[in-house]
């Protein structure tokens, strides 16, 4: 089971990180538009927000997965081996806390959102939704990605093993 989400971390990163290409060329081929032939869209700016927002979304499970996200490495460091338990201990209740509201608050926005089929206040006005429920999507596998870590990280202390 552990194996199955990491490999859906690592393969929802790679595919979600071709979005970057995406956003790249839209906003060379705006800036080409607006600066060149003084003709912008309306409309790249709000596509370039969407697809920034599901790179930064989906980002998270994959950066879990390599162990990329910042840590206070100068402090943890010189715990010992119970100190570096402990402090594990309460980054993952805070980890778990903090993705239950997200979960819990986002589905709401995004439940709203769904029926009230919210759209952007902007020229092109494009649905809110999909993005919201992406939200969602994103923080059920950075729950999965994170009970994975946290399964690991029990099993360590089980087996008597310490970082």
């Amino acid at each position: 089971m552990l194996r199955l989400i990491d490999a859906t971390s690592e393969w929802v990163g790679k595919i979600f990180s071709y979005l970057l290409i995406a956003i790249m060329l839209l906003t060379s081929m705006e800036v080409v538009l607006r600066y060149v032939f003084s003709r912008p869209t309306s409309w790249s700016g709000d596509i370039s927000l969407q697809l920034s927002g599901a790179v930064g979304l989906l980002a998270g499970t994959y950066t879990l997965l390599h162990h990329g996200h910042v840590g206070v490495d100068s402090l943890y460091k010189r715990l010992p081996g119970k100190g570096k338990i402990l402090a594990d201990g309460v980054s993952w209740a805070c980890f778990f806390l903090f993705t239950g509201v997200l979960l819990w608050k986002g589905g709401q926005s995004a439940w709203t959102s769904v029926i009230n089929r919210e759209r952007q206040f902007s020229v092109l006005a494009p649905p809110l939704y999909p993005i919201k429920i992406l939200l969602v999507a994103a923080i059920v596998l950075l729950l999965l990605q994170g009970t994975a870590e946290f399964t690991r990280f029990l099993i360590s202390l089980r087996r008597g093993e310490t970082n």
